[in-house]
């Protein structure tokens, strides 16, 4: 097997249809395997994807969990990988989908083509719940290669985006499985990426959908960033070579939260705008 789709849900009733039904339409020279994972919804998303099922037998495994994994997807995204027989797998998370028709076919060439990457990205669109939409960061201009020196500093591996190859997945540290680490699927891209470079193609493949709560969105950005300050302790081991980069990223996340201390509104206007010329600069 090629490669293998993973597709984790859970309550997203109104849009998990159409992210699947995105993985089904990728027009490939290889046979593709779609493994979704759902994590005990009971809003009808389990009765929308037994559907699906039913419809595409020989192509969609579907995973239910008989009760909520209580870990907001890790296990869920790991029962997918360890079903995975494909040589690459790629990730999609249930409210999110993908725009481009050739997007698995253009991702594989690219990882065939470049033995020497563990991991891959495209750009993604972000849209918000007000109907703004925003470009995804991109690390420079054009399809290339980055050394995880670059990642470390820049995520630019929305999930949605992501493809790796399952020998880098397979050699994952056992302790991931039970991070609470905030942001998992950035700490997983970090890990899998060790093992070799990161590519990138530099057009926009996906769309991810951006759901924002006003009362928990400072709280939620704080969270996040402390995380990353913690998750760098435990990558150092894996990361030897690496130490200088590391600390600028650390410096990095303690002058984003000193902002988010100072002024919370603040921040938020600069992230904008830091993320607004990334994603568009030329």
């Amino acid at each position: 097997m090629k490669l293998s789709v993973s597709v984790v849900t859970f309550q997203q009733v109104d849009y998990i249809r159409q992210a699947v039904e995105s993985t089904l339409r990728q027009e490939t020279r290889f046979p593709i395997e779609v493994i979704v994972g759902d994590d005990a919804s009971t809003d009808g998303t389990l009765e929308v994807l037994e559907d699906i099922h039913a419809g595409a037998p020989d192509r969609v495994k579907l995973l239910r969990a008989k009760s909520n994994y209580g870990d907001f997807g890790l296990s869920n995204v790991m029962a997918t990988i360890d079903a995975a027989q494909g040589e690459y797998v790629a990730f999609l998370d249930g409210d999110d989908y993908w725009t481009d028709r050739f997007k698995l076919q253009r991702q594989v060439e690219f990882m065939d083509a470049h033995p020497e990457c563990a991991i891959s990205a495209h750009r993604v669109e972000h849209v918000c719940e007000d109907g703004t939409r925003q470009l995804s960061v991109r690390p420079g201009v054009g399809d290339a290669v980055y050394d995880i020196d670059r990642l470390l500093n820049v995520n630019f591996t929305p999930k949605s985006a992501t493809m790796v190859r399952k020998a880098a997945l397979d050699a994952l540290p056992g302790w991931y499985r039970t991070t609470t680490v905030a942001s998992a699927a950035w700490l997983l891209n970090i890990l899998t990426a060790r093992g070799g470079k990161v590519g990138f193609i530099d057009d926009v493949m996906a769309a991810h959908r951006i759901h924002r709560d006003s009362v928990t969105l400072v709280y939620g950005t704080r969270r996040m960033l402390a995380d990353k300050l913690a998750a760098f302790e435990m990558l150092r081991p894996y990361l030897p070579q690496q130490e200088e980069a590391l600390l600028r990223a650390e410096r990095r996340i303690r002058r984003r939260l000193r902002m988010l201390d100072i002024s919370p509104h603040g921040y938020a206007f600069l992230q904008w705008l830091y993320n607004h010329v990334t994603a568009r600069r030329a």
